[in-house]
């Protein structure tokens, strides 16, 4: 075997590693979800454009896409968009985010979280979050206790 299928091989077989674990639970399901609900409803509405490209950065993304059918992801995140407009719903979509950091691959999962958030919040006409959107990713990543800065690119 070559060097390069040696290394082929161990990559893919961390990355089964990953996706199992990610597997095991709902929690990054339904963590991943609830930021982009509280990401969708900065403003305090929801646009169909923000549902849609919850939709599909959900569904585009390579992990969450490999773990979960699409109908359970769409469900999910309908659930989630549900909760989005009340107190008592956003604190229950807070505790989602709390209870991902409770699995052994809590940190990494808690990056993911934020960076679908910061996808979604990106996705106005400018390409950036606005201020409302930039003040909901500064308390996802304090909940998440996710440190903004390493993510530069």
């Amino acid at each position: 075997m070559s060097i390069f299928n040696a290394i082929k091989n161990a990559f893919a077989s961390g990355a089964k590693e990953l996706n199992k674990e990610y597997g095991k639970t709902q929690d990054f399901l339904h963590a991943v979800c609830a930021s982009c609900a509280l990401i969708a409803y900065a403003d305090g509405t929801l646009e169909d454009s923000e549902r849609k490209k919850a939709m599909e950065v959900l569904t585009g993304h390579t992990q969450i896409s490999s773990l979960y059918p699409r109908n359970e992801i769409e469900g999910a995140l309908n659930n989630a968009l549900s909760h989005a407009t009340t107190a008592s719903g956003k604190q229950e979509l807070a505790r989602s985010l709390d209870k991902v950091l409770n699995n052994p691959n809590g940190r990494e999962m808690a990056d993911d979280v934020y960076l679908v958030a910061v996808d979604v919040a990106s996705s106005n006409s400018h390409g950036k979050p606005g201020d409302d959107e930039t003040r909901v990713l500064e308390r996802l990543a304090k909940r998440l206790s996710v440190d903004a800065s390493k993510f530069e690119f």
